[in-house]
C-alpha cells in the first residue's frame, strides 16, 4: 500500500514543504526587522511561503538534470533561476488576481517593479546555501523517515496545503472585491457604513461598539500582511471611512 506513489516523488514534496517553512522563517525575520514588529509573512495562514519551496525544487531539478552542462552555463542558469521564478510568479499572480502583489519600483536597478538587483543578490547567496548545504542534508533526513512515515506526512501536508491555499486565494479575491466596492463609494462621494452605524442612537450603544473593526474589514488584513504593497490600494480609498476606522486600520497595519 505504501508503494502506491513513487517514494522519490514524495521526498521531493516533503523537501518543498521544508523549504517553504524555512522561507517563512527567513521572510518573517527579515520583515520583522524592517518593520520593527513581528510579521507573520507569507500568502498562506500557516508558517510556509510556497515560492521558496518552488525555488528549492527548481534548484534541485537543475542540479539533477543539467549537471552535465558546461560549468559556467550550469551556474548561470542555477544562480538566475530564483530571479526568473520571482519575475514569472509576479506576472502570473498579477494576471490571476488583477492586483500587484509586490513592487520593487523604489529599489535600485529594478525591472518592471517585479525583480531588482538587491534581491537577486540575496537569491544568489541563498542558491549557494541551498545547493551545497541544505539540499543534501534535508534529503538524507527525509530518506531516514522510511516509506510509511513519508506517505503519512505527505498526505497530511498535501491536505493542509490544499485547504490553506483555497482559503488564502479566497482572501485575496475578497480583498479585490472590497476594493472595488470602496472605489465605487469614493467615486459617488458616499461613506462606508458599518452595522454599528445602523444602531438607533436612542440605544446609546453604537459608540461603545466602535472599538473593533467590522469583520469585512478585518478580512482585508490577511492579504495585506502577505503582500504589504496592497496597503496602498486600501489607503488610496481611506476617504470613505470614518476616523475611528482609519485609526484602527492604521494601527493594525503598523502605521
Amino acid at each position: 500500500m505504501y508503494k502506491a506513489l513513487p517514494n522519490e516523488l514524495l521526498q521531493y514534496f516533503l523537501y518543498f514543504c521544508f523549504s517553504a517553512f524555512l522561507g517563512w522563517i527567513l521572510e518573517s525575520t527579515y520583515r520583522s526587522i524592517i518593520e520593527k514588529r513581528f510579521v507573520n509573512a507569507g500568502f498562506l495562514s500557516g508558517p510556509f511561503v510556497p515560492i521558496y519551496g518552488f525555488g528549492a525544487l527548481i534548484i534541485a531539478f537543475i542540479g539533477r538534470f543539467l549537471a552535465n552542462l558546461p560549468p559556467f552555463l550550469f551556474w548561470v542558469i542555477l544562480l538566475l533561476s530564483p530571479t526568473v521564478l520571482e519575475y514569472f510568479s509576479a506576472v502570473i499572480l498579477e494576471s490571476y488576481f488583477g492586483l500587484t502583489l509586490w513592487d520593487y519600483n523604489h529599489e535600485f536597478l529594478n525591472f518592471q517593479g517585479r525583480i531588482c538587483l538587491k534581491f537577486s543578490i540575496f537569491w544568489t547567496f541563498l542558491v549557494l546555501f541551498t545547493n551545497r548545504i541544505l539540499e543534501p542534508l534535508v534529503f538524507i533526513k527525509i530518506a531516514e523517515l522510511g516509506p510509511y512515515l513519508t506517505h503519512f506526512l505527505t498526505g497530511a501536508m498535501l491536505m493542509y496545503f490544499i485547504i490553506d491555499t483555497f482559503h488564502s486565494i479566497r482572501a485575496v479575491f475578497n480583498f479585490k472585491a472590497v476594493i472595488v466596492d470602496l472605489q465605487k463609494l469614493l467615486e459617488s462621494g458616499e461613506k462606508f457604513v458599518t452595522s454599528f452605524d445602523l444602531i438607533p442612537k436612542a440605544l446609546g450603544t453604537a459608540e461603545g461598539l466602535k472599538q473593533k473593526l467590522p469583520l469585512e474589514l478585518k478580512r482585508l488584513l490577511k492579504p495585506i500582511r502577505a503582500f504589504p504593497v496592497l496597503q496602498k490600494e486600501l489607503q488610496a480609498r481611506f476617504a470613505v471611512f470614518p476616523e475611528w476606522i482609519k485609526e484602527q486600520l492604521e494601527k493594525r497595519m503598523g502605521k
